[in-house]
């Protein structure tokens, strides 16, 4: 017995073949974008973490600027004594 050729089927087959390996290849170029969007995303959450807060920040500059202040009104006041004495 000879084997019959089907030219039709065959020619079906492998558009079926070649729709399954298009198919194929965008579910892997898919699953790479998914996989690089997370890790980039991932990536833009780890920040660096600053050694101080905005508000401790804030709270220093201005504790030392009353600091500031505070010898600066008293050395005034000890200026002005100084010339009320003089």
């Amino acid at each position: 017995m000879d084997q019959v050729d089907y030219p039709l089927l065959r020619n079906k087959n492998s558009k079926q073949m070649n729709i399954n390996t298009i198919c194929l290849f965008l579910l892997v170029i898919a699953a790479y974008l998914n996989l690089y969007l997370t890790l980039r995303k991932n990536k833009q959450k780890k920040k660096t973490k600053l050694p101080i807060s905005s508000k401790e920040w804030r709270e220093k500059v201005e504790d030392e600027n009353f600091k500031s202040w505070l010898s600066n009104r008293q050395r005034l006041k000890d200026k002005k004594k100084g010339d009320i004495h003089n």
